[in-house]
């Protein structure tokens, strides 16, 4: 029995260890689905899985998601509440305030589009001039067609955009005719009508993209985890079965720097 108490102590002693060895890497998401939704306080999608497959492959660094907002993001990160961003783009807001921060290759890209009813959007031309049309978006989301503007008022007033923070309700506004147009993320889009076929042919989904993503990662540069080294982690996480099956079903271009393969919905 003292054998065995003190082999179980020294493996628990052991395992502490190689914890505290571990670099911790804050990851902070915010609600964006498919790569991170957020129900009654708990995170799921793509970049909670990658956190997960990281955490897999390699034994030197901690990952871990931490939640913030789409808002206050930017104020949490100058905070030091999380240490990088996965699936971001300078574009949205980093570059606008000027906030230190390294950012990696170009790992993935996705875009924004249009829906309407086809009830009353009969060809692509529909998309053509939104002028005089209500249009939902996402609060605290920077939009290409507003020179990546997200201040609310300036949305509403200027741009006509209503603003909300369910992705889901955005579309669903749309199916009640309480709206004339959403822009979704085309990667969400796949996810909601796999979950919902009955509602695709409800709706026209435009040929015009709103805005493509350059999804890059993004760290603070002081982090004992430098973004070359994070790229190649993520890269090579992306690379394994379930992910990589994962960004095939959600119809994403995933990038390297010496390769990119187109993964085509299915």
């Amino acid at each position: 029995m003292k054998l065995s108490f003190f082999s179980t102590l020294a493996l628990l002693i052991c395992l502490i260890s190689q914890a505290q060895a571990k670099t911790l890497v804050k990851v902070g998401g915010y609600e964006f689905p498919p790569y991170v939704e957020i129900v009654n306080g708990q995170a799921s999608g793509f970049t909670v899985d990658l956190i997960l497959e990281l955490n897999k492959i390699q034994s030197d660094y901690h990952f871990e998601l931490v939640l913030t907002t789409p808002i206050r993001r930017f104020k949490d990160y100058q905070q030091g509440l999380f240490d990088a961003v996965f699936f971001e783009d300078p574009n949205w807001g980093w570059l606008q305030d000027n906030h230190v921060i390294n950012n990696s290759p170009v790992i993935a890209t996705d875009s924004e589009v249009f829906i309407a009813l086809k009830q009353f959007a009969k060809s692509q031309t529909w998309f053509d001039n939104l002028d005089n049309k209500t249009i939902i978006g996402i609060l605290g989301y920077h939009y290409e067609l507003a020179n990546f503007e997200s201040n609310p008022s300036i949305l509403e007033k200027d741009y006509k955009m209503r603003l909300l923070s369910n992705h889901k309700k955005s579309i669903e506004l749309v199916l009640k005719k309480r709206s004339d147009t959403a822009i979704v993320t085309r990667s969400y889009l796949n996810q909601y009508l796999n979950n919902y076929p009955k509602n695709k042919k409800l709706l026209l989904i435009s040929e015009r993209v709103a805005q493509t993503y350059k999804h890059q990662l993004l760290i603070r540069p002081t982090h004992q985890l430098n973004i070359n080294t994070l790229y190649e982690l993520v890269i090579k996480a992306l690379s394994q079965n379930k992910l990589s099956a994962r960004l095939k079903q959600l119809g994403l271009q995933q990038h390297n720097a010496n390769h990119t393969s187109y993964l085509k919905v299915p």
